[in-house]
Formats: C-alpha cells, structure tokens, sequence
C-alpha cells in the first residue's frame, strides 16, 4: 500500500443518530473507491464492520469501528461510531482523533435526539463538520425540509454543495452545485456517477441555490467579498477555495444529499471530503497532561517526535488486543520502543495495521497524521498515550459520560466471582462507558452502564465469551445513618468473667450532631487517668466499627463527634478488647437516645426533551421528589435541571424513553445526602429488619 503524508491524510468519523445508515454509508464509501470488491449490507450480515457477534444479534453498531479508502490520490480514513445513545461515549473517544465529523441527518426524520447530543460532542473538539442528508431513496423524503431543519439548528453555515434528482423511488442522482455538474447513478451500483443535463424543471431551483452557496463562499474573505460584489459571481475554483476555508474555521458546513444504501452521491461525499475537509497536518495544537497540569502544546505531523494516543482498545477472537492508534507527531514503527507515559511502562512496538473492518492491512510503520492497530502490546489500552521516551506529557484522556443505569450482579455458581471479575475487566477496555465494583456501605458489586440495553449486551458479553453467567438484582441505595439531636454522659460498662483473666471497662460518652458531611471525629477529654492513655484508643475502634455496620438499617453513620468522657478500669481486666466492646456498645445506646435519621443520595438530574414534552417530564419530576432548580432552552430542546432522590430514579432510564418516544436523554451526578422522609424511612428500617431475621433464621 502506498504511504502517504499528514497532508494526504483526511481523518473523518460517522456520527448520528442509531439507525440514519453511517456503517451502510462506509460500506458503500470503501466499494466506491474500489477498496472492498463487494457492496456489504448491514441487514443481511455481511457488512466487514458490524462483525462481532452482538452487533450481528441486535442489528446496530456497539463498537467504533475504523476503515480507509483510497481516493483522488489522498487516503481517507474514516471512524464509524454507535449512533444508540447508550455507545455516544464511543463518538466522543472518536472525534477527539479526526479532523471532521461527518453528520447523518436522515431524509425523513431530520435531526433526532441522539444527532443533536453527539453534536455537542462536535462543538467541544471545534472540528469541521459536513452534513450528508442519506436515505434519499426513503419513501417521504425530503431534502429541502431536512436542509431547512439543519439551518434552523446550526444557521446559515450550513450551505448545501449537492442536492438530490428526485426522491423516494424516484431518486437517482445529485447535481453538484459547485460545477453545475448532474449526476445520475445504477442503484447499489459501483457509485460513480454518470453525467446527465440537469432536469428543466431544477434549473431555476440550482441557479438560486448556487448563487446562495457563492454569496456564502464570499463572506470568507474580504477578497472574494470584492470579487463578488465587483463581478457578480466567482469561478469554481474560488468557491471550492472559499468552502474549503469555511470548512476549516467553521463558518461553513457543507450539505451533501444521497443515499448509503443503493450507493447513490457517494463519490460525491467522498471528492468533497479530499477537496474541502482539512487534512491531518492542520491539527497543530494538542492538549495534554503533565504531571498534573494540563497545558496545549504545539504539535506539527511531520515533526520527528513520536506522540501517539490510543483510543480504542478491541479484542479479537484468535488475534488478541488490537489497539486503535492516532498518531500526532513522529511515527510508530515495528520494532520501535516507546513509553507509556501514564504508566511509566516501556512498549516495544510488534505488529501493526492499517484496518478496515475486518480486515487488516500489515504495515511497518504508522506516520504522523495516520490511524492504525497496533497488536498485543503488553499494558496499554483506551486513553494510554505511547511517546518518545524525551517526552514527559500524556495527551489529555477522554471524558466518558457518567453511566446512569445500575443494576447489582452475583454470580449464579459458586467460586466463579473471579471469572465475572476477569471477564468484566476485559469487556471494560474495550468499553469504557461501564464501570464495576464493589460497594462495601451496600455489600453489592455493582455494574453500572449508560442504558438498559448497554447493560444486556455486557452480561451477554460475559456469558458467551466468558462462560459465566449472573443473577440480577435491583441495586440498594447508598443511605446513610446520623443524629439530630445530642445525649449527655452516656454509660456502659462491659463485665466477663470465666475463670482465670477476665474482661473490665466502664466507658461515659457524650454524642453530638456534625454539620452535614462532616463525618466523625473522636474527642478525648479525659482528665486525670480514670482510663489509661493506652485504652482510650481502644473506644476508638470499637465506634468506628459500629460506624460500619450502622445501627437502625444497616448502613454507615456519619457526621457525629463522640466524646469521651469518663470511665472507670480494672488493674487487672481491663484490656483492648473490653474497651472496644464498650466503645460499642456505648455508642449504639448513645446513637438511639439521640434521634436517629436516616440520609438518602440525592443526585442533580439534568434531562433534556424537545420541548413538546417538558410538561410530562415535569410532571414525572414532581412524582419522583424532585425539586426543580433551572430550564434552559437551546433550539426545540428544553434541558431541565432538577434535584431528585437516587431511590426515585433507579428506573428512569426506561420512563423517560417511553415519556419522550425514545428522544429524550439525560445526565446525573451525586449532588448531596438530606433526610428520607419518615414514611420512606419507615419502609427501609423495616426490610432491614426482615433481612436481619431471614439471616438468623437460616443461620
């Protein structure tokens, strides 16, 4: 395969919406520049990049997938990510590492909820954006309608560069606004357009929509402003130029319409992605991390400096780990050694490709500005970054989004936790918008996802590849114990004696409320030696275990200060354990003499809806406890922000679809503890209390 320079290099990700046809539409890219010999269809099963067994099970893409063509003696390389709005966190890792996103806006729908929140992930990288309106072929629809909907959400930047030749069955080409060129195509053919004269009845439409596009073009420069204005118009070159230079600073977005299914103004999409998308030698700056300051740093492709960061991390049946790589300055070359900056490793560079799909092109070296795989290295995965060893920076890891959606897991056998363990871990480098652990306030490990369906694939997951399958439980809340008021000079006293040694300590406590999150503090205000120095400690430990195991539920207290105050000891049999007992026992009967409560996690919910549905969701809201703090309407979205009790969102992933007809979406994040209502409260001291007496009884 030829090698090409960072300015030969176009680096572009699919995103939208799941089901507007992006894996289709790489599909018919790689057959159109002639770099697959078949045309592959999702729907039949024989697309070379929704291969994993999942993705062929459920029909849609779960993982980003990398591809490249060759085309106008430039390399594309192209990114096609989840569109389903539990995998968005796989686009945010992609546009991070390409030059364009190329949205999918389909031809009937228009622009759907996922298309919109994966474009904030477009607005935070400030990459160029090009639109390709697909489905054209699709019954109902149509261009204009989408074209006025992408105006009305990003403005007039968006100029369109090809329009359609019909619609719905009656398509069958684009005319390219630019040259004034019509194109006509054999549905699922090889894609290239036949020239044609541009239908009678589109002239007027083109003539106007091309001066539209110049008067767009001229607005980029004071040059071609004055060009316009002096002539009345500006050759292709200038406007191809003009477009180019919109693209790159954003004040221009592209518009292309066709259709990734029969194959139709692909070339099109392709030709405007060599010609007016920035290459991979325009990125010059990178964040990065050093230490602990985060910083940008000057970055040129060509400069001899490896930088590299990995993305994307795959496992593949009977290859291993395959590690997605973008490579920002310098080169990796087989046999080169490079540092794991982040973990302070040496990597000694093996096999690498260029990849599409499922297949793999061997390559001896990966260049600045380029993508490939690099295999089986030894402790390097997604958000590792692999530099010269002179460089002491990472680049800045991606952000994924919180997961929303929880659910507690045990294994169905005995002894196979650490299978679960193992395989969970490995599913968590290739994705990484789950997280697994343990909560020792809930004794639950939890497994936490961003929807219900990202949930099932990932015990699937470790059922067919691990062999381990899992019991599911609704997860427990996190609540916690305190006190609302303080008890004064409390006693106990710890007597055993069985002969030989026995065990002595009389201990007085007084216990008062903290500020809330102020957690515990132990006080010795012992004056004189009632209790040896040595044994205070000892009272300590014995609350600080009492503070675990919780007392009115089950669940750790917090934000109480324990004094101690007095106390008696024996010569003998008084020791550790007699005071610890007390220090026990003393603080269970102070914490019930001073009004225990129980806390509950309350979380800040950001939920955004179009704003058809705000009065449901407020609504919904209310019922759940929720306390309404803000609204903000960007476009026909409405996000509402809202304080709202952990315990009350445990299902909301699935309300808020059924509420919104699947286009709402929302955010969360732990915001505080408050009291639980004492009807609420009530409910969980008694399932507590009936778990406690199951336990005995099967003891």
């Amino acid at each position: 395969m030829k090698k090409y320079d960072a300015v030969s290099i176009r680096n572009v990700c699919f995103v939208s919406h799941g089901g507007v046809g992006k894996t289709t539409l790489l599909e018919a890219a790689c057959f159109t520049a002639k770099a697959t010999s078949k045309l592959g269809k999702v729907s039949a099963g024989s697309s070379i990049f929704d291969t994993r067994a999942d993705e062929k099970a459920h029909k849609m893409t779960i993982s980003t997938h990398l591809g490249f063509c060759e085309w106008r003696d430039k390399k594309i390389n192209v990114l096609d990510t989840p569109g389903f709005l539990d995998y968005l966190g796989e686009a945010k890792a992609a546009l991070r590492v390409t030059e364009t996103a190329v949205t999918l806006i389909d031809a009937v729908d228009g622009i759907q909820v996922g298309t919109e929140l994966v474009s904030r992930y477009v607005d935070e990288v400030k990459t160029a954006r090009l639109f390709f309106v697909n489905g054209m072929d699709k019954e109902n629809a149509d261009f204009d309608k989408a074209l006025a909907v992408i105006k009305e959400t990003y403005g007039n930047s968006a100029a369109p560069l090809t329009v359609p030749i019909g619609k719905g069955a009656a398509f069958r080409g684009v005319i390219d606004l630019v040259t004034k060129d019509a194109y006509e195509y054999t549905k699922e053919g090889d894609g290239c357009g036949k020239k044609i004269e541009i239908p009678a009845e589109m002239q007027e439409s083109v003539g106007n929509l091309r001066k539209a596009l110049m008067e767009s073009v001229a607005e980029t420069s004071e040059e071609l402003m004055n060009k316009y204005l002096d002539e009345g118009g500006l050759s292709d070159d200038e406007i191809r130029a003009g477009v180019a230079k919109g693209v790159l600073d954003g004040s221009v977005c592209p518009v292309l319409a066709g259709s990734g299914l029969l194959n139709i103004g692909v070339d099109q999409l392709l030709t405007k992605i060599v010609n007016l998308c920035p290459s991979a030698a325009s990125r010059t700056e990178i964040d990065v991390v050093e230490g602990e300051e985060q910083k940008t740093v000057s970055v040129k492709a060509d400069d001899p400096t490896t930088l590299s960061f990995v993305f994307k991390t795959v496992s593949e049946e009977h290859l291993g780990e395959l590690n997605l790589v973008r490579v920002f300055s310098g080169k990796v070359s087989t046999g080169h050694e490079l540092l794991n900056v982040g973990k302070g490793t040496a990597e000694r560079i093996g096999n690498m490709y260029f990849i599409r799909g499922k297949e793999r092109a061997d390559t001896d070296e990966i260049p600045g500005g380029d993508i490939g795989g690099l295999l089986k290295l030894k402790a390097t995965h997604t958000n590792d970054s692999l530099v010269d060893k002179a460089v002491k920076y990472r680049v800045v890891p991606t952000a994924y989004p919180e997961p929303l959606v929880s659910v507690a897991i045990a294994a169905k056998v005995k002894g196979d936790e650490d299978k679960i363990a193992v395989g969970i871990a490995k599913l968590n480098e290739e994705d990484k918008c789950f997280s697994y652990k343990f909560h020792s306030d809930v004794h639950q490990s939890i497994l936490s996802a961003m929807g219900d369906i990202q949930l099932d694939i990932i015990l699937e997951n470790l059922k067919n590849r691990f062999k381990v399958e899992v019991e599911r439980k609704q997860p427990k809340i996190s609540y916690r114990e305190t006190i609302t008021k303080s008890a004064k000079y409390v006693e106990y006293t710890h007597k055993k004696q069985t002969g030989g040694a026995g065990q002595f300590a009389k201990v007085f406590i007084d216990l008062e409320p903290m500020p809330r999150g102020g957690g515990y503090e132990f006080v010795d205000k012992i004056v004189g030696g009632v209790i040896d120095q040595p044994l205070r400690p000892s009272v300590d430990k014995g609350v600080r275990a009492k503070l675990e195991e919780g007392i009115i539920a089950g669940y750790p207290i917090v934000d109480v200060r324990v004094s101690l105050v007095d106390g008696k000891t024996h010569p003998v049999d008084s020791k550790d354990v007699a005071f610890q007992i007390a220090g026990r026992e003393v603080f269970k009967k102070a914490f019930e003499a001073s009004s225990p409560i129980l806390l509950e996690p309350v979380v800040e919910l950001k939920v955004t809806v179009p704003v058809e549905y705000t009065g449901d969701i407020m609504g919904d809201l209310s019922s759940r406890r929720g306390k309404v703090g803000g609204m903000e309407q960007i476009g026909k979205l409405e996000t509402i922000t809202a304080k709202v009790p952990e315990a009350e969102i445990q299902s909301y992933s699935s309300t808020l679809r059924s509420l919104t007809q699947g286009r709402g979406f929302y955010s969360k994040v732990f915001s505080h503890y408050e009291q639980v209502p004492p009807e609420n409260a009530k409910k969980v001291i008694e399932a507590h209390q009936a778990e406690m007496a199951h336990h005995e009884k099967a003891e």
